[in-house]
């Protein structure tokens, strides 16, 4: 009762807050991403602590800015079409996979989950991140122009900073910064590790809030390049010099201690994305840091061709050990599933059941199968089928395009784009070894890089044709 209690006075202090403070309400809700883990049931429906949180931030955002919705959100969508259109295609692949699916209950979940909601999230992050800015159609009607709306006395909403995105990144960093000391903790005495198998001596792995090791370091590894923004940026955002230490504190703590905990959970697949998501950003940040990358690139090659065959390193990144061997028996199987099922696939939560009759022994050693084929692609495709695939691909192409595209990336101030760029690295080059999409936290942390892009480029671009 008194649990009950608590839940019901929580979700209305946070309903109270949304209506009057919507900006930072949606700052707490990506402080609060690991939330998701929290379940209970309303009547005989399954919910999470996340999930009444969104609801309640959906309940807002309809009731309280239908007016601006109604207005702009289709030129929004017309600024930045093709994006919108593998956006439509994606979800209709989703519905059409719920209904391919063998488990409805499952599949209605994970649609709702992993699709649904993180997509209703970008649509609310792309009308309030630019809401201090309107549209003026031109006299020729060809052109639109983006001006800001404190020009308009007339307009009755209240006015989100510039700093909004930045106010959302500092909050995920902050509660990544205590997913990453609670593991930390986890690594010096063990304390709530869920699992006997990761509490071993011989395989013990942190895993903070979660249930598994990798999804620790799926969570944190993307969340790193964007606190390196905030820490590179701040001088720009206007902020006072306590508003400044702060960022810098908890971005300067957050940064080693999330590679720290990456380590400790021995997630190898995030630890190489991020590096890959480093290298990116070096890369494409100007010339000087371009040259750095490569040489840190070459010399990476050739101390791994360098190192002896037996290295545990070498055979981990080459995938000759047992965790290597059972991801290609893994993405073999599916492989051989979807030569069958190309179209179609799976369906939502059906994998397991339907890769069955295609799954055999690694080496001689049966292996239990997977809720997903532990790559982010093959994932897309068994779960969603040929047009979720292709679609995915599309809003990936849509993303790197926009992002280093010359309307972009020279006119954003500072580059800021190449943080986003370097964070959906992370996300892909992990999703090469895993799935880093297929959880309530990952899909919405994933949707947030779009969104802050068309942020980005709206802003700063705000007299481009539309596209």
């Amino acid at each position: 009762m008194l649990y009950l209690l608590s839940l019901i006075i929580y979700f209305l202090l946070f309903a109270f807050l949304t209506w009057r403070q919507f900006g930072i309400a949606l700052a707490l809700f990506f402080f609060a991403l690991p939330s998701y883990l929290i379940r209970f049931d309303i009547g005989p429906l399954p919910t999470t602590l996340l999930e009444v949180m969104f609801g309640i931030i959906v309940v807002v955002w309809t009731v309280r800015y239908r007016e601006w919705i109604m207005e702009h959100g289709t030129w929004i969508i017309r600024r930045h079409k093709i994006l919108f259109c593998a956006i439509a295609l994606f979800l209709l692949a989703a519905t059409i996979s719920v209904f391919t699916s063998s488990n409805l209950r499952g599949a209605l979940g994970e649609w709702k989950a992993f699709y649904f909601e993180p997509i209703l999230l970008f649509l609310i992050l792309i009308t309030t991140l630019n809401q201090n800015s309107y549209i003026e159609t031109s006299k020729d009607k060809k052109t639109k122009r983006l001006k800001d709306y404190s020009e308009q006395k007339s307009f009755n909403l209240s006015i989100f900073q510039s700093s909004q995105i930045h106010l959302i990144i500092l909050a995920l960093t902050l509660s990544s910064l205590i997913t990453s000391l609670l593991a930390i903790h986890q690594h010096f005495t063990g304390w709530m590790v869920p699992d006997a198998f990761w509490t071993n001596q011989n395989t013990f792995r942190v895993t903070a809030w979660y249930g598994f090791p990798n999804a620790v370091g799926l969570f944190l590894a993307p969340i790193v390049p964007l606190a390196i923004y905030l820490v590179s940026k701040r001088k720009s955002f206007n902020l006072s010099i306590f508003q400044s230490t702060i960022i810098t504190t908890i971005s300067f703590l957050y940064i080693p201690a999330s590679l720290l905990v990456i380590i400790f959970a021995k997630s190898t697949g995030a630890l190489v994305g991020l590096a890959a998501g480093l290298l990116f950003f070096l890369f494409f940040y100007n010339k000087k840091t371009r040259l750095i990358a490569c040489l840190v690139s070459l010399v990476g090659i050739v101390s791994l061709i360098s190192l002896p065959t037996n290295n545990q390193i070498k055979q981990e990144l080459l995938f000759q050990d047992r965790s290597g061997q059972i991801r290609l028996g893994i993405w073999n199987e599916t492989i051989d599933f979807l030569k069958d099922n190309p179209l179609w696939g799976a369906g939502l939560a059906s994998y397991q059941e339907k890769i069955r009759p295609y799954h055999k022994p690694v080496n001689g050693e049966n292996i239990e199968i997977f809720h997903h084929p532990h790559n982010i692609f093959l994932t897309m495709w068994a779960n969603l089928g040929l047009l979720g695939l292709v679609s995915f691909i599309l809003i990936i192409i849509w993303f790197f395009k926009t992002a280093l595209s010359r309307n972009t990336y020279h006119v954003t101030r500072n580059n800021s784009t190449i943080y986003l760029s370097a964070s959906m690295v992370v996300i892909l080059v992990a999703g090469l070894v895993d799935s880093p999409y297929i959880k309530n936290d990952l899909a919405m942390l994933f949707w947030l890089l779009p969104a802050t892009l068309i942020s980005f480029h709206d802003r700063n671009n705000p007299d481009g044709l539309l596209m």
